[in-house]
């Protein structure tokens, strides 16, 4: 049985490194000794759309052990978050490379695990159908979290591929209210012709969870003597009945048209034809809805805290009904000539031009504001916007040793005029001894109009309308890799002027402070024997961190012992360790779904360490867990921000299993 997954070009062209990130690209393998005359091999390539669709980054098929305890999709994605504690839950990054410079819908925004981009999604061609199992559950029983994911792909001839990827996060949670039921649905389907390529998704995403808005006070956690609570569900909160809907639906098609024939020599005696350019369209539809709620408001005001939690109330006093629609419809043309087809320069170049169309739907003032007895009729406002850009880029991806790319682009009509990005990227390769390092490089300049929602909201408990100005971000990112000696070392700034952050009031706000925003990563990966240690080390510097608060000092380290039993079982056992320094971690508000600026107080300098035991036998994977192993020791600072505690202890499980047939 072979698992492989290959680079591809929507020129046909092979292309190991992706050239937008500058990155290597990633090949796995795995084989096993079956007779060739009575077996078909098993063989699946796995591969990702970049660049508005232009260019195809391969990927691994994920079947490897290490690391497969990380159960939270938030982790997953950054080893330092901001967090509610429950999976499925909003998360927002704290670490400088993964803040987002742009915000297509606002409201899910600390969702970005969840809800995958476009360039996120995977795309296959299989010999045999695959199908992979996972199931995930941590206890206990009444307070259960379970994860579940499903992915079926199978080619119907060796040219066209159809499938689909189901996962559900449904999660109780360990504090009250906190109930979380997350689905994720995409069909997809591509076809590779020698002439026509066509890629195409159906997404359908919902997330509905509950907010409790945390626990009333931190103090239960740190002196739980002083209090009569015999189970952490039993700990008062601030809600027990809102609650945040998004439903998000998506059709993605992008379509390539290979033109013109080129002849391309590879050896002395052997050539190639590989056409001359190729002509790109993609359409994408992008519709969400949310829904915050809140049921019998009127009881909650009467009967709550001395303050309640929400300082206005403008429409109704009787339950809250935030809705909005966001509607955007993409298209791009582009088109790419091949770096072959140029003789002189050797480099690539496409050109493009999307436009999008954006329909909003939201709350605006009744006449009259309802009261406890008398509830408001609703009404609505809507508007719709279209913004046009240009772009280019030029590219060398051809080679070894060294490849680059220098892009651009520019909005001249609509809302978000004058908006542009310079972007550029390099990597290169070289022998150090018996070892190949590679350098890289990326970055860019942009100016960014805000989106609407972050200038403009009307709702039950927040009213603003601002006229903020564009901001503007320089994003330099370089780094050294060391893949023979599994390391890496990488150092980001982010230079921003203009910025828009979440104030301490939970309201959008636009500073004229100049940021300087820096992040030093350290990535080792140590071994003795059967021992063995990865450890990923952030250093960050924010020169203003009552406006981007980022933890000094983030560390996780997976300490294990690994070894092979019986020929057959490949084990891991070992522990888990996440720590950050002291920082004023942003506080969450529910009504808008962001997390927000606040001085009430420091969390950190507490060790989360999670003990595991990684198993592989054959196709299938299992992990055991005990989670917060280490709970109230060497304190009971276990906050992953204010009035959000982390979970206690708890065991969970999880199993992984592909299918081949």
């Amino acid at each position: 049985m072979g698992l492989t997954a290959q680079s591809r070009s929507l020129t046909g062209a092979n292309r190991p490194l992706d050239q937008a990130a500058g990155g290597l690209s990633n090949t796995q393998t795995e084989t096993e000794n079956r007779p060739r005359s009575t077996t078909i091999e098993h063989h699946v390539k796995n591969w990702q759309l970049k660049e508005l669709g232009s260019f195809s980054d391969t990927i691994a098929v994920d079947t490897l052990s290490t690391g497969f305890q990380v159960h939270s999709p938030a982790f997953r994605k950054s080893p330092v978050n901001v967090q509610l504690g429950n999976l499925g839950a909003p998360s927002q990054p704290a670490m400088v490379s993964e803040m987002s410079i742009r915000n297509d819908f606002l409201f899910a925004k600390n969702l970005s695990y969840f809800f995958d981009t476009p360039e996120n999604w995977r795309y296959y061609n299989t010999r045999t159908p695959y199908t992979n199992l996972y199931y995930q559950y941590g206890g206990p029983k009444r307070r259960s979290e379970e994860a579940i994911g499903v992915l079926f792909t199978q080619n119907i001839n060796k040219r066209w591929n159809a499938g689909f990827d189901y996962k559900v996060i449904s999660s109780i949670g360990k504090y009250e209210a906190q109930r979380v039921e997350n689905r994720n649905f995409r069909f997809f389907s591509s076809y590779s012709g020698l002439k026509y390529e066509v890629h195409g998704s159906y997404v359908y995403n919902k997330t509905d969870q509950l907010e409790n808005g945390g626990i009333e006070d931190d103090d239960y956690i740190f002196n739980p003597g002083r209090y009569n609570f015999d189970q952490k569900e039993s700990i008062p909160v601030n809600f027990y009945s809102a609650s945040n809907r998004i439903d998000n639906h998506q059709l993605y098609v992008n379509q390539a048209l290979r033109i013109g024939n080129l002849t391309v020599s590879r050896r002395d005696t052997e050539s190639v034809k590989l056409p001359l350019g190729t002509a790109i369209h993609t359409f994408h539809l992008n519709r969400n809805r949310r829904n915050h709620r809140i049921d019998n408001l009127s009881r909650a005001i009467d009967t709550g805290a001395d303050e309640f939690f929400y300082k206005g109330i403008y429409i109704d006093s009787t339950a809250t009904r935030d809705l909005i629609y966001h509607t955007s419809v993409k298209n791009s043309f582009q088109l790419k000539f091949n770096e072959e087809a140029n003789e002189l320069l050797k480099f690539g170049l496409r050109v493009f031009v999307t436009n999008e169309i954006e329909n909003l739907q939201y709350p605006k003032l009744p006449e009259q504001p309802g009261t406890h007895s008398t509830p408001p009729v609703y009404m609505s406002a809507d508007s719709t916007f279209a913004n046009t850009h240009l772009g280019g880029q030029i590219f060398k991806n051809l080679g070894e040793r060294f490849r680059w790319n220098a892009g651009m682009r520019f909005y001249f009509q609509g809302y978000r005029t004058g908006d542009s990005e310079l972007t550029g990227a390099i990597s290169s390769s070289f022998k150090v001894a018996n070892d190949t390092a590679g350098l890289f490089a990326n970055g860019g300049l942009f100016l960014t109009t805000p989106s609407f929602f972050e200038s403009r909201y009307t709702s039950n408990h927040f009213i603003w309308d601002e006229r903020f100005n564009q901001t503007k971000t320089l994003k330099v990112r370089g780094g050294l890799k060391i893949p023979t000696r599994r390391a890496e070392i990488s150092v980001e700034g982010r230079f921003i002027n203009d910025y828009i952050y979440w104030n301490q009031e939970a309201m959008p706000t636009q500073t004229n402070a100049y940021l300087k925003l820096i992040e030093l990563k350290l990535f080792k990966h140590f071994s003795l024997g059967n021992f063995h240690n990865r450890n990923t080390v952030l250093y960050q510097i924010s020169s203003h961190q009552d406006i981007v608060p980022l933890p000094q000092w983030a560390i996780y380290s997976s300490i294990y012992y690994e070894n092979t039993l019986f020929d057959v079982l490949f084990v891991q056992l070992g522990f888990d360790v996440r720590y950050t320094s002291l920082w004023y971690a942003p506080a969450y508000m529910p009504a808008t779904g962001q997390f927000h600026a606040q001085n009430e107080r420091k969390v950190g300098n507490y060790p989360f360490v999670d003990a595991f035991l990684n198993m592989q036998l054959k196709r299938a994977r299992i992990f055991i867990k005990m989670d917060h192993v280490n709970e109230g020791f060497p304190d009971n600072n276990y906050f992953h921000t204010i009035n959000y505690p982390a979970n206690p202890r708890g065991l969970r499980f999880g199993v992984s299993w592909n299918f081949y047939d």
